[in-house]
């Protein structure tokens, strides 16, 4: 009986998958393993993997998507096969529907590495459920507060989680004390990550002074006598323009060796995200500086991160916000364009986190300058226009339209020549759009 309900279980992710997407009513992410869920509790534990396949889990408050994706095209740069969830579902639901998609009926999966982005909540169900070989922590910041408290919180869930995987590979961004310093077990191999000061974009910040430490990159306590951890992977000599970042790699433990790499896109979070795709694919495997290239190139941004988009004939760029350091970066990258324009919009549905007072915490004050209007919709837009009023945008500049397709289209109507529009939508009005096909993806 036990048997035939995990056939059905899987069965009914493929089905109910198959029909979403043939009906085009969505991406078919999580809806699957809600039902599968419902019919075996234990799913996860009664998957089969080949024995080769590494389980890498990437989990931590900013940039969970971003990484994952860097890491599966490098991986796939390699000549690697993998899975991951690549539509950016996180929560078990999401998992169990990635997993079982790529499984047969008899719930066996094949590959070289199964590369997912764990909610830190969800953590302790994957690696309770999951052999798992490698676990990111890539940064803990304030996010969502309905749903996890207070960083404490946060940090106690993920190290629960961390606990369950006893002989997992612990990689850890070393720039953020909360992560440096959370608590593994005595098997676990901890390697870090973390870069050297930026060496022409003053405005960009470190994640040690995105944590009130603008003096040094290094941080202590004569106190507790806690310092920085000695690094294994480097990030150094960082150069950026508005549309690229050149860097170098140091693998410290390997003679200092150092590689020098391109990305095609900018901001310090996405320097970060490469650092860490970088120091997971070094640590379990052996790519080739030229492969992790190739795929920093070739790799293609998921829906709303840093993506170029098609509406109505004019192209714009979408950037998913959600917490107030991912905004506030976003905002500096952005700010600094030539010509930039603005669409926020913000929803407080469950997804996006009900509490929308960590809009107070990013600096929309660095719009303050702005000469031209911006706009804001969603459920929560005319929040957002107090909250640009307070960050000293001119009133009459401050445009709400509550429907997103009006506001977009509004915006875009605006647009003169040499001008750019960025779209900055919380996690909902992102699968509105999605949903509603406002706007298509341009290569």
């Amino acid at each position: 009986m036990q048997n035939i309900l995990f056939i059905l279980s899987i069965l009914a992710v493929k089905t109910v998958a198959f029909f979403i997407s043939f009906l085009k009513l969505g991406q078919a992410s999580n809806l699957p393993g809600k039902i599968a869920l419902k019919i075996k509790k234990d799913i996860l534990k009664q998957l089969k993997f080949n024995e080769d396949l590494k389980i890498i889990v990437i989990t931590g408050t900013n940039g969970k998507s971003t990484t994952s994706g860097m890491l599966t095209s490098i991986f796939r740069a390699t000549g690697k096969t993998v899975i991951t969830n690549s539509a950016g579902a996180n929560l078990l639901t999401g998992i169990i529907t990635t997993l079982c998609r790529n499984s047969s009926l008899l719930g066996k999966i094949n590959a070289d590495f199964l590369v997912l982005e764990v909610d830190e909540a969800t953590l302790k169900y994957i690696t309770e459920a999951l052999k798992v070989d490698l676990i990111l922590v890539t940064n803990l910041f304030r996010d969502q507060l309905d749903r996890f408290g207070e960083l404490d919180t946060t940090a106690k869930l993920i190290e629960e989680g961390i606990k369950k995987s006893k002989n997992a590979q612990i990689v850890l961004n070393a720039d953020d004390p909360r992560v440096a310093f959370l608590k593994t077990e005595t098997t676990q191999k901890k390697i870090y990550y973390g870069l050297s000061s930026i060496s022409n974009d003053e405005n960009s910040l470190s994640l040690s002074e995105w944590m009130k430490d603008p003096e040094e990159e290094d941080y202590k306590c004569s106190h507790r006598e806690i310092q920085k951890p000695e690094l294994n992977f480097l990030i150094s000599d960082i150069k950026t323009d508005h549309l690229s970042t050149y860097f170098n790699l140091i693998e410290v433990s390997n003679n200092l060796q150092k590689s020098n790499f391109f990305l095609p896109m900018v901001g310090i979070f996405n320097l970060y995200n490469a650092a860490s795709a970088i120091a997971i694919a070094k640590t379990i495997s052996s790519p080739t500086q030229m492969q992790i290239q190739k795929a920093f190139q070739a790799y293609s941004t998921l829906f709303g991160r840093g993506e170029k988009i098609a509406v109505k004939n004019k192209t714009a760029w979408i950037y998913l916000i959600k917490n107030p350091i991912g905004t506030t970066e976003v905002l500096k990258t952005l700010s600094k364009a030539p010509n930039a324009r603005f669409l926020i919009a913000i929803n407080d549905n469950f997804a996006d986190g009900r509490d929308v007072s960590w809009l107070w915490d990013a600096r929309f004050e660095l719009l303050s300058n702005s000469k031209k209007e911006i706009f804001v919709s969603g459920k929560r837009a005319f929040d957002m226009a107090l909250r640009l009023k307070y960050a000293n945008v001119k009133q009459d500049l401050i445009k709400v339209n509550e429907n997103i397709k009006t506001a977009l289209y509004n915006a875009l109507n605006t647009l003169e020549d040499g001008e750019t529009l960025y779209v900055l939508p919380t996690y909902t009005v992102l699968l509105e759009m999605q949903r509603k096909k406002l706007c298509k993806s341009v290569k």
